[in-house]
């Protein structure tokens, strides 16, 4: 199975799609090496019937459900770069997008990218190689953003050292919104940082 490739919204039914936020929320809250098979069916509702049926091992479940989890993510992130042409407003929507999913107490995006962030922190291989995956992809499109424009930018920008700047600055943002920094403030962070491509626009 292959994240870059599936696309996750129209591959699986919503019932899937529920069993693996569900299940998601069991391997974050108690730790995935502590998490077993019977403990997300008896904290998340899903059958064992139903696992049993789709997935071949506790391991296979995990990582189905991470690279479904980030590819939902990953899509309303980039969503932003499709809307615009302007490279700042582009980057402004991907920038407002982040803090606004994560500073939503109500939205299940903030809970468990809060898990996501903890389950880094313990060394979660799986977890981490997904996450590597989705912020190479949104390097990328940023790249390309930046780079179709390059004529409306000054000599000296250098695009490549640009992008890793901005991709940078939504790892912050994402984690100081689930450390309860104000989303007002993190929006004066994220406007502060368009002034430095604003700079090298001609």
């Amino acid at each position: 199975m292959d994240s870059d490739t599936i696309n996750f919204t129209e591959t699986f039914p919503h019932s899937m799609q529920e069993a693996l936020k569900a299940s998601l929320k069991v391997f974050w809250r108690l730790g995935v090496h502590r998490t077993s098979i019977d403990d997300v069916c008896r904290q998340s509702g899903v059958s064992y019937h139903f696992l049993n049926e789709n997935f071949e091992s506790k391991e296979h479940l995990y990582r189905t459900a991470v690279m479904w989890y980030l590819d939902q993510y990953g899509r309303q992130l980039l969503s932003e770069f499709a809307l615009h042409s302007n490279p700042t407003e582009a980057l402004r929507g991907a920038l407002y997008e982040c803090i606004g999913l994560f500073c939503n107490k109500q939205c299940e995006h903030a809970k468990l990218l809060s898990y996501a962030l903890a389950a880094v922190n313990n060394s979660d291989r799986i977890l981490i190689s997904e996450l590597l995956s989705l912020r190479r992809k949104v390097y990328a499109t940023i790249l390309m953003k930046l780079n179709s424009n390059k004529t409306h930018l000054k000599d000296t920008a250098d695009i490549p050292v640009l992008a890793r700047f901005y991709i940078t600055t939504l790892r912050g943002l994402a984690s100081q919104a689930a450390d309860g920094i104000p989303s007002d403030e993190l929006y004066r962070v994220a406007d502060l940082s368009l002034e430095l491509l604003e700079a090298y626009r001609k």
